[in-house]
């Protein structure tokens, strides 16, 4: 297996450790520390056959991580993250509320889903996992966001020893037994999950709710560049009543909202792509369904709290150069490094 990426604040000059740890994370958090505080944290990553990272990580004093409407739209990260909190405290904030994770426990979180962690203190093993991989082996409509076995639940005992043992192990593994132990980690978690899976049914709801929004999701996706993409459209697309369809959406803002969050969404991740550099953002606008860039410009505003130029203008800022064979030792490129591994991943 190629070594772990390692990073380690002690062994870093000056104030780069801390922008280091900071563009490591960058695709997934906008971070919080207080003002002032001495800056101490360390990551180790290993790669698992690119089907996972593992990646062992602690920071001194309190980091609030946040996975906001801007950076899942941007950030091209659409995994799950499980992690096996080993000390100290973290806690998650979301629409669903507050969850308190006990030491040694194991919890899920969707980075699809917008939340606030706040870690202190908080040594912890996270696999990232793409999604796709995950979902594969739940049935169709589960939330996975906020899984969690606590310390005393045998099963969740189970999963934590079992990241334990990867940690301990991984460095001496080749990339093939790398790749069978994402594999089997994978259906150990596949199996353990189902008990603790929420679903997007209602109680007196007796039509497949889950098959049926998972269909209207991927419609939605395929044909955001639809100006006619709409709740009629849909309707017609899945062969369902208005009010059914409804009813799949009630629960995230109606239909018409979740197209147009999307296709903001959309437009965000373009603006801030360098390929996509030399688009005017009012052809961004038409070409997602907005009737006038007015429009457009007014929505973008109200979902992310920024102008489109603004959004533009932030995303070039934030450019990396990309890693070469010959950085390996460069402590100013594990940054990069671990970036490329995390958006490889498949």
């Amino acid at each position: 297996m190629p070594k772990a990426l390692h990073f380690d604040s002690a062994s870093i000059d000056g104030d780069a450790a801390e922008e280091i740890w900071r563009e490591s994370l960058r695709p997934m958090y906008e971070i919080d520390r207080p003002t002032g505080a001495a800056f101490r944290a360390a990551m180790r990553t290993w790669d698992m056959g690119g089907a996972m990272l593992l990646t062992q990580h602690t920071a001194s004093d309190e980091v609030r991580f946040r996975r906001t409407r801007g950076r899942i739209a941007t950030s091209g990260v659409d995994h799950y993250l499980l992690h096996c909190l080993l000390g100290g405290t973290l806690r998650s904030e979301s629409a669903q509320g507050e969850q308190r994770v006990p030491v040694n426990s194991v919890t899920i979180r969707d980075m699809a889903v917008e939340n606030v962690g706040i870690a202190r203190d908080a040594p912890m093993l996270t696999l990232s996992i793409p999604r796709a991989a995950l979902d594969r082996r739940m049935p169709a409509g589960a939330r996975l966001h906020g899984a969690c076995w606590d310390a005393s639940d045998p099963v969740g005992g189970m999963i934590a020893a079992h990241l334990c043992s990867l940690a301990r192990l991984a460095t001496d593994m080749s990339d093939e037994q790398a790749a069978l132990a994402a594999d089997a980690t994978l259906e150990l978690l596949g199996a353990c999950l189902v008990p603790k899976l929420r679903f997007d049914t209602k109680a007196d709801d007796p039509r497949l709710a889950p098959m049926l929004r998972a269909r209207a999701l991927s419609h939605i996706e395929q044909n955001l560049r639809d100006p006619d993409l709409g709740a009629e459209s849909l309707r017609r697309a899945l062969g369902i009543s208005r009010t059914a369809l409804y009813a799949l959406f009630d629960e995230t803002g109606g239909v018409a909202r979740h197209i147009r969050d999307r296709r903001l969404d959309e437009a965000m991740r373009r603006l801030t792509a360098p390929r996509h550099g030399r688009e005017r953002i009012a052809e961004i606008a038409y070409a997602l369904g907005f009737g006038s860039e007015k429009t457009f410009n007014r929505a973008f505003r109200e979902r992310f709290d920024c102008a489109p130029g603004e959004a533009r203008e932030q995303g070039a800022a934030r450019v990396l150069k990309a890693p070469s064979d010959d950085d390996d030792g460069d402590v100013h490129t594990i940054a990069a490094q671990y970036q490329a591994k995390l958006l490889g991943l498949r």
